[in-house]
């Protein structure tokens, strides 16, 4: 069960909190037993027993990392969904998955700008977080949980340190999804401000593109 803290109400006075954009496939599920196409047919009421399925959408120990995150950050974050569930999932909907799965407090820290933008074009993620950093961002500090399948445009970001998303970026195996051994470079992104006078947030304002939209995961 989530800890009271972790389930902490998003107030006015949050603004300015940590982000994660998170992916869910290969992040936090694993397509086994159930899928995000299994996910959508629960929560429209399509589904034979669409409890079980949400409850067993993620993977537990993915999920357990995650929880791990929030804890260690005292339930202070605030969450964007860069996944393509976004494309297809209301916020309800996505809120459902959420807490049903027992990570309700992704569904409480939801950021007002819940997910990264949908466009009529293809984009890659890389572009649809920077598009969505360029317009919302306010200086906090964050971090992208994405996979190595869908993040393909995030491969190799640390190679140079002036990115702006240099050392804020995990990208879990394909069927492994997040491990403890993420833990160390989520909680230094999450607690790592963006540096004063520092070519990272000059490179922030100018980041946002133009965008696409896909189903990728």
């Amino acid at each position: 069960m989530v800890s009271v803290v972790t389930m902490k109400t998003a107030t006015a006075e949050d603004e300015g909190l940590p982000i994660v954009f998170l992916d869910i496939d290969d992040v936090l599920c694993l397509n086994n037993p159930y899928g995000g196409s299994d996910a959508l047919e629960a929560v429209k009421g399509r589904h034979a027993d669409p409890d079980t399925v949400l409850r067993e959408i993620f993977a537990a120990e993915p999920k357990r990392v995650l929880e791990s995150v929030h804890k260690a950050m005292g339930g202070r974050l605030r969450y964007v969904i860069s996944s393509s569930w976004r494309q297809v999932f209301s916020r309800e909907q996505i809120e459902r998955v959420f807490r049903t799965a027992d990570v309700g407090f992704v569904a409480v820290g939801l950021h007002e700008k819940w997910e990264t933008p949908t466009r009529l074009r293809r984009t890659d993620r890389i572009e649809e977080i920077e598009s969505w950093l360029h317009h919302y961002h306010q200086g906090e500090a964050f971090v992208v949980l994405d996979d190595d399948y869908s993040g393909t445009s995030l491969t190799g970001i640390d190679e140079d340190l002036k990115h702006p998303l240099a050392a804020r970026v995990v990208l879990c195996p394909v069927g492994v999804g997040l491990t403890v051994e993420h833990l160390p470079i989520i909680l230094d992104a999450l607690r790592r401000p963006l540096a004063e006078n520092s070519d990272e947030r000059d490179n922030l304002s100018e980041s946002g593109r133009p965008g696409r939209n896909v189903w990728c995961r």
